[in-house]
């Protein structure tokens, strides 16, 4: 019997345990686990976080969650040499080495917009600005909105290939963030503000105004990246208490 989980505060982790028990037990495609009770008991870790991984495991395949009927091994799990999904661990990663290669490309091509772009191309980022920002402030979903107005940014330093590759690298983010890696639901929301100061900068055609604001927008991410780990344990912490 393997022993209980001693301390956890990363869903990997979990996946980890789960992946070892079906590999000692050599089940097999359909073959059932433990209930999610018993899995908390064996694992002791809170009921919230357990659902979290298995939540994560299903949408894999590697799992299979059944209503009312118990959790079984998903078709997409292989018995020899089995991929997990990207981990909370592994998710953590790319996410911090894709914002790398996103804040020095976006520096470079910075000093490129703000000495390029057109006084027709200024006057549309003012109206994709305005849009942005209002749907912030009401609230409302901008996804479409953020990344449009990126992107037009992007587009201002005219060269295809510079716009090319950023907005690839951006495109590989938004996939992970499509998930809601590490818990986190709205990961550009603290630096929406920001966004007014960027498109203030490139309209004064200021350089370092500009790459201030867009380093603060991308610092957000960061700290909310570094700060996922503290929002694994609270969650954890509070469920054992029961509260």
């Amino acid at each position: 019997m393997k022993s209980p989980i001693k301390k956890i505060s990363l869903q990997s982790e979990i996946t980890k345990y789960i992946q070892d028990y079906i590999k000692e037990e050599n089940l097999q495609c359909g073959d059932p686990l433990p209930s999610q009770g018993k899995l908390v008991e064996m694992t002791g870790v809170s009921r919230t976080a357990l659902r979290e991984a298995i939540r994560v495991m299903e949408g894999q395949g590697l799992l299979d969650v059944r209503n009312g009927k118990g959790v079984f091994v998903g078709e997409h799990y292989q018995q020899e040499g089995v991929q997990m999904t990207i981990s909370f661990a592994q998710e953590k990663e790319k996410l911090l080495e894709i914002l790398e290669v996103r804040s020095v490309m976006e520096k470079e091509i910075l000093k490129l917009v703000v000495h390029r772009i057109t006084d027709e191309e200024i006057e549309h980022l003012g109206e994709l600005t305005r849009i942005l920002m209002k749907k912030f402030r009401a609230k409302e979903p901008k996804a479409a909105e953020d990344k449009a107005f990126h992107e037009f940014i992007y587009s201002c330093c005219h060269n295809e290939v510079m716009f090319s590759v950023l907005r690839s690298v951006c495109d590989w983010l938004d996939k992970l963030w499509a998930g809601h890696p590490l818990g986190i639901e709205e990961p550009f929301e603290k630096g929406l503000p920001y966004h007014e100061k960027l498109y203030e900068a490139i309209r004064e055609r200021d350089y370092r105004k500009a790459w201030m604001a867009d380093e603060y927008i991308l610092n957000n991410l960061w700290e909310e990246i570094g700060e996922a780990n503290l929002k694994w344990d609270s969650v954890g912490e509070k469920n054992e208490r029961g509260t």
